[in-house]
């Protein structure tokens, strides 16, 4: 699920994500924070429960008071969940939507 570079660690999500799931990325996120720069790959998602939301809201928030940021590849569900939910400028600027056929 999750790939590390130099000082960058890439996560990358299924299609559908679930409440039971959220715990366990949440856990893992606890797990591994060191204050690194994360990118969530959202671009195959093209579902997810609402607890999720919070869970981004909680990884870009205990980053930046890390010293770190969270990037986000944006499926075009994805996006329109999150400026449905008028979250979405609390992500930018780094957040990149990419366009798949799932998701179009």
């Amino acid at each position: 699920m999750s790939i590390n570079t130099k000082n960058q660690e890439k996560w990358k999500f299924p299609e559908n994500i679930n409440f039971e799931e959220v715990s366990e990325y949440l856990q893992k996120f606890d797990d591994i924070n060191r204050g690194n720069n994360i990118v969530f790959d959202l671009t195959g998602t093209s579902y997810l429960h609402s607890s999720f939301i919070g869970f981004l809201i909680h990884v870009k928030h205990n980053l930046k008071k890390r010293g770190g940021n969270l990037s986000l590849q944006l499926s075009f569900t994805v996006e329109k969940i999150l400026i449905m939910l008028n979250v979405m400028e609390y992500f930018s600027p780094d957040t990149v939507t990419i366009f798949n056929k799932k998701s179009a």
